[in-house]
């Protein structure tokens, strides 16, 4: 699943109103998938995996985009590293700033 682009109602009046129906939508569905399967996407986080003695540091991305799909097969990416949400160990989110 994709997050940093949604589907963008464009039948609106002309105010600013689709845009942000859509930005509240789009950030309802990243919530539900992060409640889901327990991860942090699109933020900098620090992520300690099963077997691993150094933390990982950056950005998860999703990598498998099919809807519904058990946390056993879902897999992600942080630079090259490829993983599973069962191979966190920990997850922190790191500060924006």
């Amino acid at each position: 699943m994709n997050f940093d682009q949604g589907e963008l109602d464009l039948s609106g009046n002309g105010s600013d109103a689709g845009h942000r129906k859509w930005l509240r939508d789009l950030e309802e569905r990243k919530r539900a998938f992060e409640l889901r399967y327990g991860v942090i996407v699109g933020r900098r986080v620090r992520v300690q995996l099963s077997g691993e003695l150094n933390p990982m540091e950056g950005m998860i991305h999703v990598v498998s985009q099919k809807p519904g799909l058990p946390v056993a097969k879902l897999r992600l990416i942080m630079g090259k590293r490829e993983f599973g949400p069962t191979d966190i160990e920990s997850i922190v989110r790191l500060d924006d700033s």
